[in-house]
């Protein structure tokens, strides 16, 4: 029977505490975001390029189209046997590109025609043009011309390069290409460790700018709402080589070529999250309101 009484004593008391804390809280609070502040941030960096690329022209004519033709694949095949002579590591020659064409030149004649002296059922009444000069003009063939191009890719350090691209001229001009069109080099193999160097100082770029804001407008940082990061991916640094065709047995001193730095820039979106100042939040409905 004591058993009974106290249980039911528990109950009402419990009963009675949770509607007492029921009672103590009274009204809600309203959720007011952080003050935001939007900062973008830029960094970058220069990374040495790991691989070059020479494009370089062969332009052969002949009277007939296999002419033309043989001329062509003659340098073509000597080209890269040169290439392949100097026994660089990681390069690799293809060719792209090819075009035949008709070489044609206009050839005219020149015909002086007195329409008195013709057999007309009219006559022409102006004085200036009795007697008239007719051109006449059409293509003749010359031959033909064929056109190729080879790229050669080396890739390795930047003194590797600089060392190779000069040696990889040499040896197609030597051969009997026409013109080096190009030289480009570009970062292929690795990005990865610029990319990071460039995000981290776009983020330190970002930060020291919303901070310099936040003081000055008498706020702290107190956190990140979101962040969007952005990459530029390197370009390819051109170089434009004048060189004239060479003919086979070209010698000399070999041609300097310098590999220049690639920038990689990378770039961030940040929105901050701000301190609350007095006044930012209130209770509505609450006690007395």
């Amino acid at each position: 029977m004591r058993i009974v009484i106290i249980l039911v004593a528990m109950a009402g008391m419990l009963a009675f505490g949770g509607t007492a804390r029921a009672e103590m809280v009274q009204g809600e609070a309203t959720q007011v975001m952080h003050p935001m502040l939007s900062v973008s941030g830029e960094g970058t960096v220069e990374v040495a390029p790991d691989t070059a690329r020479i494009t370089a022209s062969i332009v052969t004519e002949g009277d007939t189209v296999e002419t033309a033709r043989n001329r062509n694949a003659t340098i073509v095949q000597a080209a890269m046997a040169a290439v392949n002579g100097l026994k660089l590591p990681n390069v690799t020659t293809k060719t792209l590109n090819y075009t035949m064409e008709r070489v044609t030149s206009e050839a005219s004649v020149t015909l002086k025609v007195d329409p008195a002296k013709w057999d007309i059922p009219w006559k022409i009444a102006q004085p200036d043009v009795s007697q008239s000069n007719f051109r006449i003009g059409m293509p003749v063939t010359l031959g033909y011309r064929a056109s190729n191009s080879i790229t050669v890719r080396i890739q390795g350090t930047r003194e590797e390069l600089s060392d190779a691209t000069g040696k990889i001229i040499d040896a197609l001009m030597a051969a009997g290409v026409n013109q080096i069109t190009s030289v480009a080099y570009s970062l292929e193999k690795d990005e990865n460790t610029g990319r990071r160097e460039a995000l981290t100082k776009a983020v330190k770029d970002a930060q020291m700018t919303a901070e310099a804001v936040a003081a000055a407008a008498g706020r702290k940082i107190v956190g990140i709402r979101n962040i969007s990061p952005g990459y530029i991916r390197p370009m390819p640094e051109m170089r434009q080589v004048q060189a004239a065709m060479a003919a086979p047995g070209y010698g000399g001193a070999p041609t300097p070529i310098t590999a220049g730095m690639l920038q990689v820039t990378a770039n961030v979106q940040v929105n901050y999250d701000l301190d609350y100042n007095s006044g930012d939040t209130e209770f509505i409905n609450a006690p007395g309101k």
